[in-house]
């Protein structure tokens, strides 16, 4: 038992001779220098310093980062270094691990880390990391030359049929998170090759869908007269309707395709029914292309969200078949039900509002619009007075009254001669007028006007 202690006493005595020896080496050798016996990744760097050490391994790890990986992109492919594709070898991190050996920690650590350096020696890992910041911007960066945005296809009408004018395309869309974890996937694998993650986007109208705009669901024609100012505006209001496509349950706003009724956008004034009256106003003419339309919606057999009739009986169309639009105020607004898309196409052609809705028709339907209840409400007793600016002084000018109307509208739809839908659209009222005396104040005003 005495001997078995003296033994370990002289082991412990011979461990801490020689680490203090290994302890006093290092104590002479550089601080700033890696000790002997260190290796990076295979590589020797003991007796370097940080600055040589950094140097020697950014020359022997340019190599890996040199290597390429071939990124299929759909149709196309890319051939990217690692160092392109956002790989960084950590360099410092392992030059200050490989400094740190036997120099940190308490010293009986240290002598026995001095040790097995200078018995065996000790390597030191080079690590690595992807700056997914950096990939996911360069493939991003790709995202539009891999993926082109898809193309509806375009249609016009020429003698009365619908033409495609361009086949739609379908495009491709990028997904860049899916695609760079490919790629670092690929990266960690040492794979050479590795493909974008890419779906197919198809057109909101492919060449399918015009095609089926065979035939017009409904079809109507209003004859416009007035002023010329008045024509422009409704060739400029149909010019916005024609070519519009709607998807099935895609509702159609007039407001919103036509817009502000406005100089600056090329209207023009034209005589508009304010509290029963024509008056000149911007835009004028345009409810004759809502009221035209709208008798189109009904015949095609859309549904009506949103519809106004006139304060007054217009000329151009039966009581309960108008539809009258302010913008911002009052719209026409209806939904495509049909279940396939539809193509609103309206022109004038001399003194012919045609409106035209081109689908797909359901076999052995027929749609008509009826207009019942027909009731006369006699106008007021008496006479207004009003002053005109517009007459010169001393004029007067008698309006005979007029009387005003209440109707129903109802759309009957058949299939193969058999009702199956009686849709009440709505009541229209039409207010009488009592007789009007216009007197004239044009020259009254132009004299207080010199004053």
């Amino acid at each position: 038992m005495k001997r078995g202690l003296a033994g370990l006493g002289v082991l412990v005595v011979g461990f801490g001779v020689g680490a203090a020896v290994v302890l006093a080496q290092a104590g002479v050798f550089d601080s700033a220098r890696i000790l002997p016996g260190v290796f990076i990744e295979h590589i020797p760097v003991g007796g370097l310093t940080a600055v040589e050490a950094t140097a020697l391994l950014r020359q022997r790890s340019q190599d890996p980062l040199s290597r390429t990986v071939i990124v299929g992109l759909a149709t196309d492919e890319i051939e990217l270094t690692q160092t392109e594709l956002g790989l960084r070898i950590l360099i410092d991190e392992a030059v200050q691990e490989a400094l740190n050996l036997g120099r940190v920690g308490p010293w009986w650590q240290r002598a026995l880390t001095m040790i097995r350096l200078a018995t065996d020696g000790e390597q030191v890992p080079l690590r690595s990391t992807l700056d997914r910041r950096a990939l996911r911007r360069l493939i991003a960066g790709l995202a539009g030359e891999v993926a082109p945005q898809p193309q509806d296809a375009q249609v016009t009408v020429e003698r009365g049929a619908v033409v495609i004018v361009h086949p739609g395309r379908a495009g491709r869309t990028l997904d860049v998170e899916a695609t760079v974890r490919q790629i670092a996937a690929a990266i960690a694998a040492g794979a050479v090759r590795a493909d974008a993650v890419v779906t197919v986007a198809e057109p909101g109208f492919t060449t399918a869908e015009a095609k089926e705009l065979r035939v017009p669901l409904a079809r109507f024609t209003t004859t416009v007269a007035g002023d010329a100012n008045r024509v422009h505006n409704i060739a400029l209001a149909a010019s916005l309707i024609r070519g519009r496509i709607l998807a099935p349950g895609e509702t159609f706003s007039y407001n919103d395709v036509v817009g502000p009724r406005t100089v600056e956008r090329g209207f023009l004034e034209a005589p508009v029914l304010i509290d029963d009256e024509l008056v000149a106003g911007d835009g004028g003419g345009v409810c004759q292309v809502s009221s035209t339309l709208f008798n189109v919606a009904l015949l095609a057999d859309f549904a009506i969200e949103s519809r106004a009739n006139h304060s007054r009986p217009v000329a151009y169309l039966p009581l309960g078949r108008d539809a009258t639009v302010v913008y911002d105020q009052i719209d026409l607004r209806f939904r495509n039900t049909s279940g396939h898309h539809v193509l609103l196409w309206a022109e004038l052609v001399g003194r012919r509002l045609t409106v035209t809705a081109f689908g797909t028709p359901e076999e052995g339907k027929e749609v008509e619009v009826v207009v019942t209840d027909y009731r006369e409400v006699a106008p007021p007793e008496g006479a207004v007075t009003k002053y005109d600016p517009k007459l010169d002084e001393g004029v007067v000018v008698a309006q005979d009254a007029q009387p005003g109307y209440r109707v129903k509208t109802w759309r009957v739809v058949t299939v193969h001669g058999t009702v199956v839908r009686r849709d009440f659209i709505g009541r229209s009222v039409y207010r009488a007028v009592p007789r009007t005396i216009r007197v004239g104040s044009g020259k009254a005003r132009r004299l207080s006007a010199r004053h």
